[in-house]
């Protein structure tokens, strides 16, 4: 038999729990923006856990998370003439796995390290006089090793659902995918899937799969060759040491996030993105999976042609009842289908947790998104 955890669980506490935790996150050092990030964020989670339509609201928070997180680039580089400065710090930026000696700095340009040294209370918010942050970059390999925690265990609760709900890169494909109107096929890419009654799918071919762990291992070399971490692989402030890294990255984000996106309604950015292949890899262990209950489901296939990442194929629906590793619960197939067959499960087991899982999504992007919204917040005051 399965259950739901909104028999123990009300959705107005779960808001009233994202609101909290808002609250307690950005009330240092303005008690004022605190409420106002309780207010919006708990309002936002009370909307979404009561919508019918839940996805429409997910693209919303997705979207909105991508234009800050441009916003925040933008603005450290173009306004109040901090272009040069910016750049000059890109010059003399270290990319290392840590400084050895190297104390507390003032700085308003975050890099993957340093973000996450707020999560462990190395990093605070210095506002009257800078309106920067003070930062411990990681000092030592132990320092550095606990720097990654915060990035474990984002990979161990989410999974692959990062991509869906929480990656900053994620919602310019999501925006690109708006529409109906498939205007490339790229059967070249595709096999045909007889499903019967005179239906057919068209999935991606295997190799077109695998091809995010051919970059991943390309990057986790280049890493190691040359000697910095892999985890800034996904940082500007690594793309412009090289120029003509920066124009290649550019390139592949319009071809693969805009344009691609756009004519065929897909995620290809996912399809090739290092740190996707990395979640993947580790999404087996993560603690929210969607499920078909097959009892319920008729095979119309509404699920399987909704899915934008190719992750529900026929095979899956007829036999194991799971979307394959690439599943970003975005929600799509759950409200897709029409007998209401597919929800999102605590792990293995009957637990339908779709509405915890939504909370807790909006609870990283809270958390993980503190600089970005400071850095804002100081050149608007």
């Amino acid at each position: 038999m399965k259950y739901s955890i909104l028999s123990k669980t009300s959705k107005y506490w779960l808001a009233l729990l994202v609101a909290g935790f808002a609250f307690w996150w950005y009330s240092q050092p303005f008690i004022w923006f605190g409420l106002i990030m309780a207010t919006l964020s708990g309002g936002f989670t009370f909307l979404i856990l009561r919508a019918r339509r839940k996805e429409q609201l997910q693209r919303i928070l997705f979207i909105g998370l991508f234009v800050v997180f441009l916003g925040t680039i933008l603005t450290v580089i173009f306004v109040d003439n901090t272009a040069v400065a910016f750049m000059d710090w890109v010059t003399r930026h270290t990319i290392d796995y840590y400084r050895a000696g190297e104390s507390a700095r003032s700085t308003i340009f975050p890099c993957t390290l340093t973000v996450s040294q707020v999560f462990l209370g190395r990093a605070a918010y210095f506002f009257p006089s800078t309106g920067s942050w003070i930062v411990s970059f990681p000092s030592t390999n132990n320092a550095f090793w606990l720097a990654m925690i915060p990035f474990g265990v984002t990979i161990l609760v989410f999974g692959r659902s990062f991509c869906g709900w929480i990656c900053p890169f994620g919602g310019l494909p999501e925006a690109m995918v708006t529409g109906k109107k498939e205007r490339w096929q790229l059967g070249f890419l595709m096999r045909k899937i007889d499903i019967g009654c005179g239906q057919s799918y068209m999935g991606l071919k295997d190799w077109v799969k695998d091809v995010k762990y051919g970059v991943l291992l390309a990057c986790m070399l280049l890493a190691i060759f040359l000697v910095f971490p892999v985890v800034c692989v996904l940082c500007p402030a690594l793309w412009l040491t090289s120029m003509p890294v920066f124009w290649i990255v550019i390139a592949l984000m319009v071809v693969f996030a805009i344009i691609l996106p756009f004519m065929s309604k897909k995620r290809w950015w996912c399809q090739i993105c290092p740190l996707g292949a990395l979640l993947a890899l580790f999404d087996k262990i993560s603690l929210f999976r969607v499920r078909i209950d097959r009892q319920k489901c008729d095979r119309c296939m509404d699920c399987v042609y909704e899915c934008r990442i190719y992750a529900l194929e026929p095979k899956a629906v007829d036999t194991t009842g799971k979307p394959n590793e690439d599943c970003l619960r975005c929600g799509r197939c759950i409200e897709a289908c029409p007998e209401d067959a597919i929800d999102v499960y605590f792990m293995g087991t009957s637990l339908k947790v779709r509405t915890l899982f939504i909370s807790l999504c909006v609870i990283a992007v809270i958390a993980w998104y503190i600089w970005f919204i400071y850095i804002l917040l100081g050149k608007v005051l």
